[in-house]
């Protein structure tokens, strides 16, 4: 991954047998830009940050990826498809107990090392050539330098932090290497430091601004201090469990207070807030969500071929087949919708239901028919991921400015709620914070799918006031409030990614799993999970590559 050259042009160089002189041959080919060539172009440190978000915009090896491996993969959703032999691999992590071929987790590994190979290139590259750099004829200032390396450092632990979820231990590696450098699996205590030391870097840069005090039309989707507070507060969460559970040496106490300082820090300096109703976030036409207080990070999406730019997979991969239209993955489970208050909205914000009908854009009535392919079991679907016909160009579900939601405000809510407990800090605070998630669901969000005809899951819903949520809906100081968080969690971030990652951390993911499959034992999701389940298994194709300098862990030995 050695940055050395950026090729533009391909140079076709027809060389004679004879008459051949030694300078000809030094001289580099035509079309090629060297390192510090490069670094001298107009908009040259602007491109190489874009290129670190890149792997994150990927709709295939990102989006799919994640919310396949943290949703689909354990009692969130089944991982759907056309028929039992569609993206076996899915399937096969919920099993519990995948290969060392699995394609998901190979995709997962690839997908976030690119992230990290870019991330290297560049802090390496503005390290060496940072002073050369002009953005539309104008020199880079040291402050608009310093706010992309504060954006790179967090793009790198955001990707270690996804790998250490699923694999635990991995290489870590912070610089541009050789290609012949073989390393081998840094501990989960390095990683942890590694994520803490990249996130606290951004923190604490002067430069990287609040979200409160980015220019929303053009800024939207670059990483914020807010951003950055929100994934060290994540990490702690998870390396808290961890330690907890005796995956790891440490003061799990002490990073439940992490966890909760930088949450407090989003909390009372970020100007943030939730939107009134959780309908904006999905409704299907992505003109308020992405730029509002509530969302802290995404990937954006705007629909322009003009510019070569099309929509992410996953708002067709995770859409119901038949007249529909989509591809039938993403399949959210019975065990789900059961989780839900029959009287929460979020149950029809996040799952569609066999004949639901919505309204397209001919103004007739789109039934949703689920009939007839891999979803029967469930006969659901995802509602985060469903664009309606009026949303969308030409009804193509490709067609659309579907994006994900990486960081909402709703999540550092529930964050501090539970660091709040597990600290033994103010209840009062924890259920201030999870109550204002739970009062947006039953109080101010309408209660009606507005693109939609009729909505089973909206049959049981009715206004409430806040005096009845008070008394009815409101946790309170003698519920188990850690049960209620974690319950919220489950509901309020169904099927963004969360799921297993929660699980992992909780300390639950062999007990959940095997409980699944008691009752419900479709595609045999949970049967062979066991304590050797977690950490899934390095890809076998890099311990080849490293000629076994990397070894595989020892639950799959």
């Amino acid at each position: 991954m050695k940055f050395n050259r950026l090729i533009i042009l391909t140079a076709v160089a027809a060389l004679g047998v004879s008459a051949c002189k030694k300078d000809y041959l030094n001289r580099d080919p035509y079309g090629i830009l060297n390192e510090e060539e490069f670094f001298k172009t107009d908009g040259a440190g602007l491109k190489m940050l874009t290129s670190c978000y890149q792997p994150m915009a990927d709709g295939w090896g990102y989006t799919v990826n994640k919310v396949a491996i943290m949703d689909e993969s354990v009692d969130n959703a089944d991982a759907g498809g056309s028929d039992p032999g569609d993206r076996p691999q899915t399937t096969e992590v919920g099993r519990g107990r995948p290969l060392s071929s699995n394609a998901l987790l190979n995709e997962t590994w690839s997908n976030r090392y690119r992230g990290i190979g870019k991330c290297n290139q560049a802090l390496a590259g503005y390290q060496k050539e940072g002073g050369n750099l002009v953005q539309n004829g104008v020199k880079v200032s040291a402050e608009t330098l310093a706010r992309y390396i504060a954006e790179v450092k967090f793009l790198r632990a955001w990707y270690y932090l996804d790998l250490v979820t699923v694999f635990k231990s991995v290489p870590l590696i912070t610089e541009v290497e050789d290609p012949s450098v073989r390393k081998a699996k840094a501990s989960v205590e390095e990683l942890r430091t590694q994520i803490y030391s990249d996130l606290d870097e951004a923190i604490n840069s002067p430069h990287l601004p609040r979200l409160a005090s980015m220019a929303s039309a053009t800024e939207a989707g670059r990483a914020s201090k807010d951003a950055a507070l929100t994934i060290k507060a994540r990490a702690a969460l998870f390396f808290a469990g961890l330690m907890e559970n005796a995956q790891m040496q440490g003061d799990a106490k002490a990073d439940y207070e992490l966890a909760r300082i930088a949450t407090e820090d989003v909390i009372t300096k970020g100007n943030l807030s939730l939107l009134p109703d959780f309908n904006d976030l999905y409704r299907g036409d992505y003109k308020v969500g992405p730029f509002s207080k509530e969302v802290l990070f995404g990937v954006m999406r705007n629909y322009d071929p003009a510019f070569g730019m099309g929509g992410d997979a996953f708002a067709i991969m995770n859409v119901g087949r038949n007249n529909v239209g989509g591809w039938g993955g993403n399949t959210p489970t019975r065990d789900l919708a059961s989780s839900f208050d029959s009287r929460d909205p979020r149950k029809m914000l996040t799952i569609i239901s066999h004949e639901d009908i919505f309204l397209a854009s001919n103004g007739s009535n789109e039934v949703h028919n689920y009939k007839g392919y891999f979803n029967d079991f469930n006969l659901q679907h995802s509602r985060k991921a469903f664009v309606p016909q009026q949303y969308r160009q030409n009804n193509d579900l490709q067609r659309s400015n579907w994006q994900p939601y990486w960081i909402r405000y709703a999540e550092v809510l529930l964050i501090n709620a539970e660091a709040t407990v597990k600290t033994g800090g103010s209840t009062v605070t924890a259920l201030d914070r999870l109550n204002q998630v739970r009062r947006r669901a039953f109080v101010t969000t309408i209660k009606k799918d507005g693109p939609a005809v009729y909505r089973q899951f909206a049959k049981d819903l009715k206004e409430i006031t806040d005096q009845e949520f008070n008394t009815t809906y409101a946790i309170t100081s003698s519920d188990d409030v850690l049960a209620a968080v974690k319950k919220e969690r489950r509901n309020e971030l169904a099927l963004e990614g969360f799921r297993l990652y929660d699980l992992i951390r909780w300390g639950t993911y062999v007990s959940t799993m095997k409980t699944f499959y008691t009752t419900y034992g479709f595609a045999d999701k949970g049967r062979d999970v066991t304590d050797k389940s977690w950490p899934f298994p390095i890809p076998q194709v890099e311990i080849d590559r490293s000629n076994n300098v990397l070894v595989q862990h020892d639950n799959y030995l």
